[in-house]
């Protein structure tokens, strides 16, 4: 993909893209990126705090922790790095904690989706393509949703199956219970009103910062991008983040830029270097933050074995 993004590309355009830049306004991204984080650590919060409550800095190391472990693990290992930071540091399943995060990923696969849909429809040119691709991930973000709200009333329909398995001894049958129970306890708290109307308003204030910081990236570099237009670059990327890739999705982000914003009239050298501008920034505030996070975390004393659900 970075060889197609490359290909006829001019070099000379690209570094005088970049020279002209406001680095001011690509500075002052650096504060407005680590806000969306730390919005981000306040809604999975929400979701663990039916558990116990958690301090908010301790959410948001952990997840910049995570976040950093997306970054240079592959197969998104970070989530399992976050959710055993929470796990030992405030001695909760690592099963629920996980599922939060599960259920926070689908929840934003269905909000990626809607976004890019409402999007196409207001950005007319565009290729039919992209149109048919997001109404493949609505069916999977659909699907998503529909499990998150249909697991709980299978619950007790999932251990009797499991109860009844005679190929398993009991100690392991007990076991696998406590895991299932776990994971749809972490599932189910998104449909409780009182965690589920924080959570999406949380999405709602997430995504529109998002938008607003990708227009204000491209204003920096000259270019104009209407709110409509950058919510669907960035829901693109969102989706496009959950394929197999290298680390830092180099390759992926620069295809999928060009790809959505030459249409728009931006010019192939200016869609690169906003993509490079929006990976690099991205790339320093959670190397700071979850770096941070990392060494916190070395600090954390390892729970004892019978208080750790884990």
């Amino acid at each position: 993909m970075l060889y197609l993004t490359l290909r006829g590309l001019s070099w000379a355009a690209f570094f005088e893209s970049l020279r002209r830049a406001n680095y001011f306004y690509i500075s002052l991204m650096l504060f407005w990126s680590s806000a969306t984080y730390f919005l981000r650590a306040m809604r999975w919060r929400v979701l663990l705090n039916s558990q116990k409550t958690l301090s908010a800095s301790g959410v948001f190391w952990a997840n910049m922790a995570g976040y950093l472990g997306n970054n240079i693990l592959p197969a998104r290992a970070g989530e399992l790095v976050r959710a055993a930071y929470v796990a030992r540091r405030e001695k909760i399943p690592i099963v629920f904690v996980l599922a939060t995060g599960f259920t926070e990923r689908l929840v934003d696969l269905a909000a990626l989706v809607v976004i890019g849909v409402v999007s196409v429809l207001f950005a007319v040119t565009f290729s039919t393509s992209m149109q048919e691709a997001f109404k493949s991930f609505a069916i999977v973000a659909v699907i998503g949703v529909a499990f998150i709200f249909l697991l709980p009333f299978f619950q007790g329909w999932v251990i009797h199956i499991l109860r009844a398995l005679p190929i398993l001894n009991p100690a392991l049958k007990n076991k696998l219970e406590g895991i299932f129970v776990h994971f749809v306890d972490g599932v189910k708290v998104i449909v409780q009103p009182r965690r589920g109307v924080p959570f999406l308003l949380f999405t709602i204030l997430i995504w529109f910062m998002d938008g607003m910081g990708m227009v204000i990236l491209a204003s920096s570099l000259n270019e104009t991008l209407s709110l409509a237009q950058s919510f669907l670059l960035i829901a693109a990327l969102g989706i496009s983040s959950a394929l197999p890739s290298t680390p830092g999705y180099v390759g992926v982000y620069q295809f999928v830029a060009v790809t959505i914003l030459s249409p728009f009239g931006v010019a192939h050298e200016s869609a690169l270097a906003l993509i490079l501008l929006v990976q690099f920034l991205n790339l320093l505030v959670v190397s700071i933050w979850g770096g941070l996070g990392l060494w916190l975390a070395s600090r954390i004393e390892p729970a004892k074995k019978d208080d750790a659900h884990a």
